[in-house]
């Protein structure tokens, strides 16, 4: 995969944890690891932490209202199906809804687009979903819990945008239509 700045030979590397009674949301964790190293010393650049629900399970909302309380902003919005038609009409045929709940990024990666790279290669590999991000959780302060910083949620929603984000009205979160995708 192909950056969007020359930070070196990239792999983006996915692992899943499934509920075997499929209960919960699948949690899958997404990380770009540094070319310059192979093997479980490569430094992290970036990783993210995404909460994956079925739209064919009559629970899905509540699955992402249990597993991560910031998420029930976005099911709530999911399950408005005008509200989602208006943002992107396209998003209301897709099987599933892969909410990235968290992005963190390496100190000396920051400011290489890096992040955007991450997106974009879980946009590929979920394109049968819609993508959506939170945006309180994505890049958490230091020290954990969302940020509500009237700024530096701003920064991140205009972070964001640049690939083709949008808002999502009432919520903290943005969606990636499905044609503004890679």
């Amino acid at each position: 995969m192909h950056g969007d700045a020359d930070v070196g030979a990239m792999a983006l590397h996915l692992t899943v944890r499934i509920d075997e009674r499929r209960t919960e949301p699948e949690v899958w964790r997404a990380v770009i690891r540094s070319g310059e190293e192979s093997g479980a010393g490569a430094r992290v650049l970036t990783a993210a932490t995404l909460h994956r629900v079925h739209y064919a399970d009559p629970s899905w909302a509540e699955q992402l209202r249990e597993a991560v309380p910031d998420l029930s902003s976005i099911g709530s919005a999911f399950a408005d199906r005008e509200l989602i038609s208006m943002i992107d009409e396209s998003s209301l045929f897709t099987d599933s809804l892969c909410v990235i709940s968290s992005v963190d990024i390496d100190a000396a990666a920051v400011g290489s687009l890096v992040s955007h790279a991450l997106v974009r290669g879980v946009a590929r590999v979920f394109d049968g979903d819609t993508i959506a991000i939170l945006l309180t959780g994505a890049f958490p302060a230091a020290m954990g819990g969302p940020v509500v910083d009237p700024a530096e949620v701003a920064a991140r929603r205009a972070h964001w945008a640049s690939i083709g984000f949008v808002d999502i009205p009432g919520t903290a979160a943005m969606l990636l239509p499905v044609g503004s995708r890679p």
